[in-house]
């Protein structure tokens, strides 16, 4: 297995080992979107096969940022995208916020001619919509958090020579907007050895005497990276 962080993950690996002492059968066979072992969090995937959108305000609330073409009608045009729930979601921050106020955008991958998902946040400020986020990454999961804004549980992803690895990270909001938590969990792939063209995901949760050093690894990483703008 191959790490686009390779001094990261000689951290981390050690770590791992520590903190399990070899792996098990539910590690070794996790379901993808699954997070229901992810602090309470509530499960998101997202398809992008709707014909429309949850909410009538969503489409003026696409408009009103102009990151889509609302004369567009052709979905597989990724550098003009159309105002489509098939390229974009929207999603409340709260439930006791407006979500004109308050929201985030799930970018399908492509789109604007960037090759994975993005999560971009905005509020409203003095009237104007106002970005205060924006993520490399796909919004796995939600969860009620302290203040009036929920909680974020992202996945990052890299590909190196083949190999994917995925970071599931936790987002809180700080009054103003969200910063990096803690990282969750670690997946990635591995061969299959039954069936070489299936590979297996893993998954490994963070120990918590560990999860302080690698949270910070992970995200200096991204930082570094530009996953976290």
């Amino acid at each position: 297995m191959k790490y686009i962080f390779p001094s990261l993950f000689v951290f981390i690996g050690v770590t791992i080992i520590q903190s399990c002492g070899g792996d098990t059968k539910d590690d070794k066979n996790p379901t993808l979107l699954d997070v229901s072992n992810s602090a309470d969090f509530s499960n998101i995937e997202v398809l992008f096969d709707a014909t429309s959108f949850d909410d009538t305000s969503h489409i003026s609330l696409l408009k009103e940022l102009k990151i889509c073409n609302a004369f567009q009608k052709d979905t597989s045009n990724y550098l003009e995208p159309a105002c489509s729930p098939r390229l974009f979601k929207i999603f409340p921050l709260s439930d006791d916020i407006s979500v004109k106020d308050a929201f985030l955008v799930l970018i399908k991958s492509k789109v604007s001619g960037v090759k994975l998902r993005r999560v971009v946040v905005f509020v409203r400020e003095k009237g104007e919509l106002v970005k205060v986020n924006a993520f490399v990454a796909n919004l796995i999961g939600m969860k009620k958090g302290k203040g009036n804004h929920k909680d974020l549980l992202l996945r990052f992803n890299d590909n190196i020579e083949g190999d994917v690895i995925f970071y599931n990270c936790v987002f809180k909001w700080n009054g103003t907007n969200y910063e990096f938590d803690a990282t969750d969990a670690i997946e990635g792939y591995e061969t299959n050895s039954s069936n070489p063209n299936q590979p297996e995901l893993w998954r490994q949760k963070i120990k918590a005497e560990f999860k302080d050093s690698v949270s910070k690894e992970i995200y200096n990483a991204l930082i570094q990276n530009q996953m976290i703008l």
